[in-house]
């Protein structure tokens, strides 16, 4: 039996994948060309997008995909006591896909 409130019994695991249109501002945002409140609006209509989309699909609990976070461990790793960022022009080479 489907349940028609929380809670759904499912779980979001992970970031959604960044669509093109948040991307691009936030290279735009990282060269000045766009302001926090610009790269928040991006950020604002494509969150909506994919709720609308999740929801289109029949899924009873959304998310928002991380889609505000830039890296899925950097947002955490910066507030641990004795971690501290270092700013390369090389990205970190991941394994596989």
């Amino acid at each position: 039996m489907q349940r028609a409130k929380p809670p759904f019994r499912a779980d979001h695991v992970g970031s959604l994948l960044r669509p093109a249109a948040l991307k691009a501002a936030r290279e735009q945002r990282a060269k000045g060309a766009l302001s926090d409140q610009q790269l928040q609006a991006v950020e604002d209509r494509e969150i909506a997008r994919i709720i609308d989309k999740q929801q289109a699909v029949g899924l009873s609990s959304v998310t928002d995909g991380e889609l505000r976070r830039g890296m899925w461990h950097r947002d955490f790793l910066q507030h641990l006591t004795g971690v501290e960022e270092i700013d390369s022009d090389k990205p970190y080479e991941w394994g596989g896909v």
